[in-house]
């Protein structure tokens, strides 16, 4: 690893998920990554990161145009995901991009046919979430591989919509220091907020439960259980308008129609036998979340996919069950099973890395674009055969990531996890 050339990176994007999430971890982890350039519809955003990170201000067309750049860092909101990544792949660069790949169906399958056209070039196309790679989900992933739940059966997955907002995190990389803020962090979110100037005007379309928080969920589903045969379900719009909240939305403050539903309640059937449910459910005033696998032998009560890391549960068909309460399962202490791999906490960008490593080594990445296509055909299939009544075979063709190999790791060490 240390002969390995970091990865150049063109950065698209430079709202919220970018300053709180991704800059901050790729400075304190991933010195396989450099992003050099970084660009924005509202230009005082882009030299706002060229101030706080080093990395140039520039057009997106200039990130195409670098012959330098490798990759594109597309972190735009959902209705531009199509158009940066499509211009990116014809430009030649490999790209990494935030969920999901696309709005429409139409604009999805687009993308799949340019991405094949890519790899014959040796570029690569990945998409978010990457939470899977996290310590936590490559424990569970262990454990069901390793046979500590017998054969697996079934999974049930909850989400109700809540409100969660993320502090900054601090730190220092080798290349160049996360900046500090001032003050105590109670109002992080709001003096980021102040940070970022100028405003995005853009539509909640491809926001929805279902589409957003519905990722997690299914590339964990994925990367436990491998490729998704066939799905059913119903759909429902509980909320046919909302408010705006965002304040960098033009349109803040607004009551928005709801285009899409935003309740989905879906059945899945994997190639591997395994059954699956999942909920994602608007319009409910507390937030609510469950992930759990059922196996012959054993069940794994799992935390969060939004997150990385968080406990990790067994409980043996033979033991006491767990109890439910309504803050969800709670099992017996003594059935905690410790971590196995790295990156427990903040590790948004760690796709990205594994891409790096991807590229230098001349293997698959683990958030390879069927992935994210798949999760982005469950959705749509399930809408779609919801309306038609009837069950919806998938046509998109998945295997699942190679397991990250065991070790934790201090700081950029972790990284040699990857360098396989």
């Amino acid at each position: 690893m240390a002969n390995l050339k970091p990865v150049k990176v063109g950065l698209i994007g430079c709202g919220m998920i970018a300053l709180r999430a991704y800059m901050p971890t790729i400075l304190k982890q991933y010195n396989m990554i450099d992003v050099v350039k970084c660009a924005d519809t509202v230009e005082e955003r882009a030299r706002l990161f060229e101030q706080k990170f080093g990395a140039k201000a520039c057009t997106n067309e200039d990130i195409y145009n670098d012959p330098e750049i490798e990759v594109v860092l597309n972190l735009t909101y959902p209705t531009s995901h199509y158009e940066v990544t499509k211009a990116a792949l014809e430009a030649g660069k490999s790209v990494h991009s935030e969920k999901m790949m696309a709005v429409t169906w139409e604009e999805g399958l687009e993308l799949v046919r340019l991405a094949e056209k890519a790899e014959k070039n040796g570029q690569w196309y990945t998409v978010a979430p990457d939470t899977f790679l996290g310590g936590a989900w490559q424990t569970i992933r262990q454990l069901i591989d390793s046979g500590f739940i017998g054969t697996p059966i079934a999974s049930y997955c909850l989400v109700t919509r809540g409100n969660m907002i993320l502090g900054g995190e601090r730190g220092q990389s080798t290349r160049r220091e996360y900046p500090k803020q001032e003050g105590d962090n109670s109002d992080m979110f709001a003096r980021m907020m102040s940070m970022l100037p100028g405003y995005n005007p853009r539509t909640p379309d491809g926001s929805g439960l279902p589409f957003d928080m519905g990722g997690y969920y299914l590339h964990n589903l994925i990367n436990l259980f491998g490729n998704i045969e066939r799905v059913s379900g119903f759909i429902k719009t509980n909320l046919r308008y909302h408010e705006s909240k965002d304040p960098l939305n033009t349109l803040y403050n607004s009551d928005l129609a709801n285009s899409e539903p935003d309740t989905l309640v879906g059945s899945l059937e994997f190639s591997n036998g395994v059954y699956g449910s999942i909920i994602f459910a608007s319009g409910i005033r507390d937030s609510d979340q469950m992930f759990v696998v059922y196996g012959s032998e054993a069940t794994l009560i799992c935390p969060d996919p939004n997150f990385f890391g968080g406990n990790v549960y067994i409980q043996t068909n033979v033991g006491s069950p767990p109890a439910y309460t309504p803050g969800g399962l709670v099992p017996l202490p003594n059935y905690r099973i410790p971590p196995t791999h790295g990156y427990l906490e903040e590790a948004r960008g760690v796709g990205l890395m594994d891409l790096a490593f991807a590229i230098r080594n001349g293997r698959k990445p683990r958030c390879h674009y069927s992935m994210g296509f798949q999760a982005f055909e469950t959705v749509h299939g399930i809408i779609q055969g919801c309306r038609d009544g009837r069950y919806h075979t998938m046509v998109s063709r998945v295997e699942r990531p190679k397991a990250v190999r065991p070790g934790i790791y201090n700081g950029f060490a972790q990284q040699s996890v990857f360098d396989d």
